[in-house]
């Protein structure tokens, strides 16, 4: 079932850009992963449709397993919408040495539940400075979303590559 769920979560994903064919990543690239949702996805919603699923993968794990070079850093606090430099501080120094940044960034369950109408599409603040940020020191920055609606992008025009993960469910890390 779970390979299933993979091939499923693969399918629902869309690339919306890809500029000089930066995705797929180089299998020699130096590459910083930023956002604390590549090692605690944001895989499914809030409230009666949470689920316990038999097995969660995140994409920061997948990478490790694929042998790709790596350095971390969470970016943001996924439950709080309070500023973090040191946090922001610490992405934008790995970020400077990579060949590319893969932020992982998206509406956290704070910002789509059930019950609560959403009054605005923006992401989490945090999010959008982080990778405006991090796009200053490194233009070779491919930005990850999750979430469970159409959001604000005010950085597209920047960043060479954007895949829309959604909600992709237990298998949408590999």
């Amino acid at each position: 079932h779970h390979q299933k769920a993979r091939e499923i979560a693969g399918q629902c994903m869309v690339l919306l850009k890809n500029e000089d064919n930066i995705l797929p990543l180089k299998k020699d690239a130096n590459v910083a992963v930023i956002g604390e949702m590549a090692k605690n996805p944001r895989y499914q919603g809030a409230g009666s449709s949470l689920i316990n699923p038999t097995k969660l993968d995140n994409s920061f794990d997948e990478l490790m397993n694929e042998g790709v070079s790596l350095e971390y850093a969470p970016g943001y606090e996924r439950k709080s919408d309070k500023p973090a430099e040191n946090l922001i501080a610490e992405a934008v120094e790995i970020a400077k040495n990579a060949d590319v940044a893969v932020l992982f960034v998206g509406l956290t369950e704070s910002y789509e539940t059930e019950g609560n109408d959403r009054s605005h599409i923006n992401l989490p603040p945090i999010h959008n400075t982080l990778v405006e940020e991090v796009l200053k020191v490194n233009p070779n920055t491919i930005v990850v979303l999750s979430g469970g609606a159409s959001v604000a992008m005010p950085w597209a025009d920047k960043v060479p590559a954007i895949l829309n993960m959604f909600l992709t469910g237990q298998a949408g890390g590999s």
